[in-house]
């Protein structure tokens, strides 16, 4: 007897573990994943259990009588959106959650929610939520220094939110352009070991497809990153106006990274000037290699996600998935000269050689799946073989199978799946503060004031970075 009435307090104790859990640091975060929670308990220390979560279905299940309750939602814009539409009251802190070799894989904001409903829907994030306590566990706003002033706010202006610039004129859309771009400093504040992050969209997306990258990695990292709407951000449809494709979209790029250096110094601010990254998925990935060829001193390392070649016959002229919308006849005003498809060429070896002699240990991590249709894989694969005979080492992850782990990589083919994540696990040793091959630089361009030089058939191009960023050319086609 004595048998049976332990065995039925040991499975109603199993039973209470398996249904509710007191969220602490190193808990999982829900019952159908393996990630553990971190930097909760520097926060608060829940007292009581809380039903189980579970990731899949994007749904917070909140117990019934509950006046009041703590959940964490993926940081970002879907968050945002979130709290300003049903009231959540955000308490200006952050947890994250992770694997055991890397605790801080994502980042989840908390927020208070008054007499919530029985299910909260997550969807808008993308991701799963948290329930972390609820009633009289839930903290006071108050006692967690929710009133004090982030300390990005303390920052100047135009080192946070939507700031723009003046952009080079593009030949093919005369007259003065002006560039969005976003800017996101980590919330702890910046110091002496805060570096510099780019962070470029697709083809035919804008700024807030790579905002929430930002909200993400800046914290993480502790980069300041930037969002660009580069030349043609948002356009899909070439064709009156050919797709630039990389040479004025990078240095757009380039002048928003000029931007937020000058601010800086100007206010004195001290940061890594010899931390800077890029990286990109897509026609972003594009874009961080043109961004790397065009600035050579400057990116410790930069990150290709899925990104476009260069401006091969396929993309150029739409023969296949894609169409930039140039043509191949010499009488069209949209005509592709050599010299415009040799500078947007990652892969063209006489630039590589060059690109080598400016920064020996450049590094640079491609992540390609194999069954891609949009960017042919085949066609990177060119682009890191020229790489190496170049003298460079790219880490290279053309994704199989077998790499699809149905979290961060989720298939093989243009999407692979989450994207920032998918930058955190393949370039954390070159991007980390104290990563295993911390990638760094002697001297960006912009301290040294640099001007490089690319021959190309017909001419070539200078890019300049005595004061504003400016690519030139001896010809108008550029």
């Amino acid at each position: 007897m004595r048998t049976l009435v332990a065995m039925f307090f040991l499975l109603c104790n199993i039973l209470v573990y398996a249904d509710t859990i007191t969220m602490r640091d190193g808990v999982k975060a829900w019952i159908d994943r393996e990630y553990l929670i971190s930097d909760l308990d520097g926060i608060f220390q829940p007292q009581k259990a809380v039903p189980v979560q579970k990731c899949t279905g994007f749904t917070i299940i909140i117990p019934r009588g509950t006046t009041k309750a703590l959940i964490a939602l993926y940081s970002g814009k879907g968050a945002a959106d979130m709290a300003k539409n049903h009231g959540l009251k955000p308490l200006n802190k952050s947890i994250y959650i992770g694997k055991k070799e890397q605790r801080k894989m994502s980042k989840y904001d908390l927020f208070i929610v008054d007499n919530p409903p029985e299910k909260i829907d997550c969807m808008p994030t993308k991701a799963g939520g948290m329930l972390l306590a609820v009633n009289d566990d839930v903290p006071d706003r108050k006692t967690t220094n929710a009133s004090e002033i982030p300390l990005t706010e303390l920052l100047p202006e135009k080192l946070t939110g939507v700031q723009s610039f003046e952009g080079q004129e593009y030949r093919f859309q005369p007259g003065k352009r002006m560039v969005k771009y976003y800017v996101r400093t980590p919330r702890k504040g910046i110091d002496t070991n805060t570096g510099l992050m780019l962070l470029s969209h697709n083809w035919g997306g804008t700024w807030e497809y790579t905002a929430p990258w930002c909200d993400l990695l800046s914290d993480r990292y502790n980069l300041i990153c930037l969002s660009v709407n580069y030349l043609q951000s948002g356009e899909t449809k070439h064709d009156k106006v050919p797709y630039d494709h990389g040479v004025l979209q990078a240095m757009d790029c380039l002048r928003a990274l000029y931007e937020v250096i000058n601010v800086l110094d100007a206010n004195k601010i001290k940061f890594k000037r010899n931390r800077i990254y890029a990286a990109g998925a897509s026609g972003g990935g594009n874009v961080s290699l043109m961004v790397n060829k065009l600035a050579p001193n400057t990116f410790g390392c930069i990150i290709d996600l899925c990104g476009m070649p260069g401006l091969t016959d396929e993309v150029a002229f739409g023969k296949g998935s894609l169409n930039a919308g140039y043509s191949a006849c010499p009488q069209s005003p949209k005509y592709l000269t050599a010299a415009m498809r040799e500078i947007r060429d990652p892969g063209n070896m006489i630039h590589l050689s060059l690109q080598k002699k400016y920064q020996v240990d450049n590094k640079m991590v491609i992540v390609h799946g194999l069954d891609d249709a949009s960017c042919n894989p085949a066609d990177k694969m060119v682009i890191a073989a020229n790489m190496v005979r170049a003298g460079f080492r790219p880490d290279t992850h053309f994704l199989t199978a077998n790499d699809v782990d149905g979290v961060i990589v989720c298939s093989t083919d243009h999407n692979i799946g989450n994207r920032p994540e998918v930058i955190s696990k393949f370039a954390h040793p070159y991007i980390a503060e104290n990563g295993k091959f911390a990638a760094l630089v002697k001297r960006s361009d912009f301290d040294v004031k640099s001007e490089i030089i690319y021959p190309v058939t017909g001419g070539k191009y200078i890019i300049s970075f005595k004061e504003t960023p400016t690519l030139t050319f001896s010809s108008p086609f550029y």
